[in-house]
Order: C-alpha cells, then structure tokens, then sequence
C-alpha cells in the first residue's frame, strides 16, 4: 500500500512537471485561452469634424472618397440622390458612403448649372452677436464629420443613409456642436470629444443593413495588395513590385486582380493616389507641388493630367470647390 502510494505520487509529481515545463515553454499571452480569435480589420480615421453655418450649399454633383456624415439643427437642407430627395431634419442624421454621387442644396436656392455656390463658415469664429444675426437670416447650422475606415470596408457600398436621430445620437450631436462652439477647442480634441465622434459613427456604422456590406474580393492576395496600394501611395508600385509582394508571376497576378477588381493594377493604382490626393486637398493646406509628390506622381504636369482624367476637373478647381469660404 505504502509502495503503491508512493509511486501514484511520483507519478503525479512528474506529470506536474511535464505539464508545467510545456507551459514554461508556451509564452503567456494573457488570454488563458487556446482558441485564436479573428477580428476585422477596422481603423476609424477621422479627417474632420466641424460646425459651421451655410447660407449656400448647391452642387450639381459632390463625390467623396471618404464617408461623411451631417446633421443640421434647421431645417432648409436637401439631399438628392438617385430618384430620392432627403429633407433634412433636426430628427435626421445623413450617413453617406465613399464615392456616392448626389447633390446638395438649401431650400430655395437653385443650383448653378456649371459650378456651385458655397457660402458658409465656422460658427466658433464669429463674435456672439454676428452668429445670432446670420442665424436670424435663416442659416443652417450643419455639423459634419469626414471619416474613412480603410480596405475593404471603404469599399463595401454606395448610397445615402437617413437615420433618426435616437436620444442617445442627439446627446453626442449636442455635445460636439457645445464643443466645437468654442473657437478655441476647434483644432485640438480632448480625448472625450475624441470618443464621442468615435461611438456617434460606430452607432450609425451599426445602423446600416448588414447585408450591404459587400467584400469587394475574396482573394486574401487581392485584398494584402490593396491594403499595401492605399498605405504607400508615394511608392513605386510597379506590376512587378506588387505581384513579387503576392509571391506570384506579374502576368499571372495581373490577370488575378483584373478579374477580382475589374481593373487593372496602374488603375487601380492612379485611381487610389487620386483618391488620397483629393482627401489631402479637402483636409490639409499642403500645396499641389506637394500633393504631387505625396501620391507618388513624378511632376505636376503627370498629376494634373490623371487627376483630370478620373475627377473631370483639374486639381485647383476641386480644391476650390472643397474649400468653404468665410466672411
């Protein structure tokens, strides 16, 4: 018996040490758990966040490469897109998806038939008693937030989202327009702030229709070499450079991404450059020297020439047409 207890002990005793010389040897990570979990991708970068007055915002055509949300606190403005008119209400909130072409204009105005007619301004700069004036005149008040959420979720749909505005989105709204109203908070958010635009697109991202998310590939090598296209635009991305990346022959991949994408590798490569060139000139005050060189173009001359051949319109008049003057 006292042999046999014994030996169960010292059989358990180097089981013990079997067991924990294994875990000695397995890194701790933290997570007690052995199942590997997966995540999306998802990287919310805000390019803006602003409230300002309109007096005029007709444009026969506006097209983004980033997602946008508005909300006005009047009434007077409208969305077209497609066959639909969207009045916008305080009880509203417009999510709108990358590369979405619609117009917009205040009530009782006419769009230009060449051009647009912007006039506005941000409501912190002016003195109290101006922006009670302008509103008096029948300004809008328009919150707006400039975002992306990289591959492929900057991919996966078009349109115009109307959602109601919960109580839970009106605290978030009334908290950035109290914020942004003071002139000194406009260039520098505090963490707070930060979250608050960080849920109030979370919670409409949620609002969407799962089922509009569409993937635009299933390749994973498609997808690697797309992610890598946005992130280093101002590399030379050659076919080969990108099939080498995709550990496969340029022809065989050049063929791959055609047919996954419906484009071929230097379109899709000078479409993303013009795309981040046209966030760079709706977000930034770089020059066009420097967006040139930003995006990967050899000299301004080739970078006008694509620009205008993707966007219809030549750099300095997209800037333009981005740009809110004040007064």
């Amino acid at each position: 018996m006292g042999l046999l207890g014994g030996h169960s002990k010292r059989f358990h005793y180097i089981s013990y040490l079997k067991i924990n010389a294994c875990r000695m040897r397995t890194p701790f990570t933290g997570d007690p758990s052995t199942t590997v979990q997966y995540f999306p991708g998802l990287s919310i970068k805000i390019h803006c966040c602003r409230y300002w007055w309109l007096k005029n915002w007709e444009y026969s055509t506006l097209s983004f490469p980033f997602w946008r949300i508005y909300h006005n606190t009047r009434p007077g403005g409208i969305i077209e897109y497609r066959t639909k008119t969207y009045r916008m209400e305080p009880d509203k909130i417009y999510l709108i998806a990358p590369n979405t072409d619609y117009s917009s204009r205040i009530e009782g105005n006419s769009i230009p038939s060449r051009g647009h007619c912007l006039h506005g301004g941000d409501l912190a700069s002016l003195p109290e008693k101006n922006r009670r004036l302008l509103l008096a005149e029948g300004a809008i008040e328009h919150l707006f937030i400039h975002f992306s959420l990289g591959f492929p979720y900057d991919n996966a749909l078009t349109g115009v989202f109307p959602l109601t505005v919960t109580e839970n989105l009106q605290t978030k709204i009334g908290y950035l327009q109290g914020y942004l109203s003071v002139d000194e908070q406009m260039t520098a958010f505090n963490l707070e702030a930060f979250l608050h635009i960080h849920t109030l697109i979370s919670e409409m991202l949620l609002s969407v229709d799962k089922n509009l998310w569409k993937p635009s590939t299933a390749d994973a090598r498609i997808a690697q070499t797309i992610r890598y296209i946005e992130n280093h635009c101002e590399e030379n991305l050659s076919n080969n450079f990108l099939a080498d990346k995709a550990c496969m022959a340029t022809n065989s991949f050049s063929r791959l991404f055609k047919n996954e994408t419906g484009l071929s590798l230097q379109k899709y490569v000078k479409r993303k450059r013009i795309d981040y060139a046209c966030m760079l000139m709706s977000h930034t005050s770089m020059s066009i020297e420097e967006i040139t060189t930003k995006t990967g173009f050899s000299n301004r001359f080739h970078f006008t020439r694509v620009f205008r051949e993707i966007m219809k319109v030549t750099p300095g008049r997209y800037r333009d047409s981005v740009t809110l003057p004040t007064v």
